[in-house]
């Protein structure tokens, strides 16, 4: 997938916000976890020529409608779902680490194989490491210390805790870390809402 600089008419956004709500309206019926988690993030699109790609701060879900529009049914399924996780996942913030890029990676590959677990349909593209699933992002983070290229590795979102770069108005405050936090132990404990894996993950967020 390729991000291009977002230069965007009205008619692609409205297009492109519309499958972004189908898709939730889609959940709601197939997979209702994601439903439910997916209407605590309002959909922001963004035509500012310095954002080209996708992110969140915890309250917003925000996309470039022009990248949108380059996206399959799939990978667009799959990068809200994703967007999604990093929020439950408690990767609104970053550790203080010595390679941000490769921090970025670790969470991807965190987050992708919890959507691996749930059933999400992956595109081709997406990053995942298999012998890492299982690993917690700061476990994966030390392992990719040792990757022989990992210039070829490369996400397809921005990573909340470096979007202030990309859109300087946001920030992420503490209380939103917080509310996703409590929601990744509600859905942890709502009955065959996620498979046994997702499940204890989110009981020790």
């Amino acid at each position: 997938m390729t991000m291009n600089e977002c230069v965007t008419t009205q008619d692609t956004t409205q297009q492109e916000v519309a499958k972004w709500l189908n898709d939730r309206e889609q959940w709601k019926h197939e997979m209702p976890v994601m439903g439910f988690l997916s209407q605590f993030l309002t959909l922001t699109p963004v035509t500012d020529s310095r954002f080209h790609s996708a992110s969140t701060d915890g309250k917003k879900l925000y996309i470039c409608p022009d990248y949108s529009a380059t996206l399959s049914d799939t990978s667009r399924q799959f990068l809200q779902a994703h967007l999604i996780w990093h929020c439950v996942a408690g990767h609104l913030t970053a550790p203080l680490v010595a390679d941000y890029q490769r921090w970025h990676l670790a969470c991807d590959h965190e987050v992708n194989a919890l959507l691996l677990a749930l059933g999400i349909l992956f595109p081709a593209d997406a990053l995942l490491f298999p012998v890492c699933v299982g690993r917690s992002a700061m476990s994966v983070y030390r392992w990719l210390e040792g990757h022989p290229n990992i210039a070829v590795e490369t996400s397809m979102d921005i990573h909340p805790a470096a979007l202030w770069h990309d859109l300087p108005n946001t920030y992420i405050d503490q209380s939103t870390v917080t509310l996703w936090r409590l929601r990744a132990h509600l859905v942890a404990k709502e009955p065959d809402a996620l498979p046994a894996r997702v499940a204890k993950f989110c009981e020790a967020r």
